[in-house]
């Protein structure tokens, strides 16, 4: 998962690096020297997000179990399909699950897509409303959609609601990024990652772009 994130960078922003960011960037440089000079080598930056809950909602069903270039590639004959602009959950739920299928999604994930399209058609997810939500309540909503794990909400909750101390512990791409900065053995407990993250609390979403910063530059 690339720290600049989405499939289809139209609507998706990044802000000027305001003081949340610096922050977080000194305590991240404080409580943790592996991060740090991360920091010293990538130095201070701010992360994309995107304004449609619904599109990175839909971008995480797509890139589900795949390489950021193939994603892309079925994200893009998608878009195609559903017609220029952002997309809406309208634009989705009136291509047939065949149509879908044709863009490359599995059978399941052109169930997923539906699901989460009507989802947000009728308003169970509501971005607005999420604003207004703790993060375990943002998450409890969306894996109660089939199709939505863990880490499909860690990541709306990173790219769509910008929350700072989200710990994505699913995303293949940040454990081997911590595996390879700090010396993991391959068959390391799921305890190890999290007590690594414990440091960077409040700001362990800064911590894991750094890391994904890592990995991408590798």
């Amino acid at each position: 998962m690339p720290t600049m994130a989405w499939l289809d960078p139209r609507g998706a922003s990044a802000p000027p690096i305001d003081d949340d960011m610096r922050i977080a960037v000194r305590h991240l440089g404080r409580s943790d020297e592996i991060v740090a000079a991360l920091i010293r080598r990538f130095g201070v930056y701010q992360f994309q997000t995107t304004r449609s809950g619904f599109q990175v909602m839909l971008e995480t069903v797509v890139s589900q179990q795949l390489s950021t270039h193939a994603a892309r590639a079925i994200y893009g004959r998608l878009s195609s399909a559903m017609g220029p602009g952002a997309p809406r959950p309208h634009d989705l739920l009136r291509l047939s699950r065949e149509e879908l299928i044709a863009c490359g999604l599995s059978r399941s994930k052109a169930d997923y897509a539906r699901n989460v399209a009507a989802a947000f058609a009728e308003k169970r997810l509501d971005r607005r409303a999420f604003a207004r939500m703790d993060d375990e309540t943002v998450l409890a909503s969306l894996t109660s959609i089939k199709g939505i794990g863990e880490w499909s909400a860690h990541m709306f909750l990173i790219f769509a609601l910008r929350r700072l101390d989200v710990f994505p512990i699913g995303d293949l791409g940040l454990r081997k990024a911590m595996a390879a900065q700090y010396g993991l053995r391959k068959a390391a407990p799921e305890s190890r990652y999290q007590r690594i993250a414990n440091a960077w609390r409040p700001y362990r979403t800064v911590g894991s772009l750094y890391l994904w910063k890592s990995y991408d530059s590798a």
